[in-house]
């Protein structure tokens, strides 16, 4: 769906990449004279994205309540550019070190 609203303002000029997401680049994606159906296009898009937040928004908490609570998983979140998702990803798909036989201690 952020593709797509992408491409609908590319179309018409715009180009701001991940800014196009903030609160204030919103207004400028909502205010693009567009024709009818592209119009259309645009608000189905933008109500399915709302959905999409709602629904995953307690997801992405219930991630981050889980990353704070692993001592392991809070020591990656410390790292620039890691986060929840990947901090608790990475914990729990490799586990502990130890089970590694050459792995340093």
């Amino acid at each position: 769906m952020k593709n797509e609203l992408q491409h609908l303002a590319l179309n018409q000029g715009v180009q701001r990449k991940q800014r196009l997401w903030s609160a204030a680049e919103q207004k400028v994606l909502n205010e693009l004279a567009l024709q009818r159906w592209g119009s259309r296009r645009r608000e189905d898009l933008l109500k399915l994205l709302g959905m999409l937040d709602q629904q995953i928004a307690p997801l992405d908490l219930a991630v981050e309540q889980a990353a704070q609570e692993n001592s392991q998983a809070k020591l990656l979140l410390s790292q620039p550019g890691v986060g929840p998702v990947t901090s608790l990803a990475f914990v729990l798909t490799m586990g502990d070190v130890s089970r590694f036989p050459r792995g340093a201690s």
